[in-house]
């Protein structure tokens, strides 16, 4: 795999030398992530970014979150990375956060609840709509402490679909966007999640 894994460490001058090496381990993760499914770029990208800025304090916190800002004021270290898919507008995030203590449970816990407070998600624009609505997402066969969601609906008037995937690893959040226009496959999803939740596991 080649290309560049975006990341931050955390910024207090006591964890420097804990956030560097935490930044190398969530960098090393990401790095081993391979055999993605079929039709996905090799090279990775930046961190994904919300195509838009929700309206809904939850919805924005979720997919703040998705890209690899969760609800924290400092953690330990946070790494990125997005591939592009061959469906119309694919393309997969994946994001690691790491904490210090135990804040991770914490912070997984707000996601959890601003998931259940956050049924659709809209953005305040003039013109061409957009609004997806929030709705389950079976992955069954991955293990672990798993919270899915299907966005669906309309981006700046466009049929558009998000999948995001959020678990808890030991200290580390991890999240995965599937996202394109129209239909995205639920199966490729899981793959996807599958391979993430498994290297951080490892």
């Amino acid at each position: 795999m080649s290309g560049m894994v975006v990341g931050c460490a955390g910024s207090e001058p006591e964890g420097v030398t804990d956030g560097a090496a935490e930044l190398r381990r969530l960098r090393g993760v990401l790095a081993e992530v391979r055999d993605l499914p079929e039709g996905f770029s090799v090279r990775p990208r930046d961190g994904w970014q919300a195509p838009f800025r929700p309206v809904d304090e939850d919805c924005r916190l979720v997919l703040d979150a998705a890209g690899g800002r969760p609800p924290a004021n400092e953690p330990a270290a946070r790494a990125a990375v997005v591939y592009q898919g061959d469906g119309l507008g694919e393309l997969a995030g994946f994001a690691l956060v790491s904490y210090r203590g135990d804040e991770a449970a914490g912070h997984f816990g707000a996601l959890v609840e601003a998931l259940g407070d956050c049924p659709v998600a809209r953005a305040r624009t003039a013109g061409r709509s957009t609004a997806l609505r929030v709705s389950g997402l079976d992955l069954e066969g991955i293990d672990g402490e798993i919270q899915a969601r299907r966005l669906s609906g309309r981006l700046n008037g466009y049929p558009y679909e998000i999948h995001l995937v959020f678990a808890l690893s030991g200290r580390t959040l991890v999240s995965l966007v599937h996202a394109g226009v129209r239909d995205v496959d639920a199966t490729r999803t899981r793959q996807l999640a599958g391979l993430l939740v498994d290297e951080v596991a490892a």
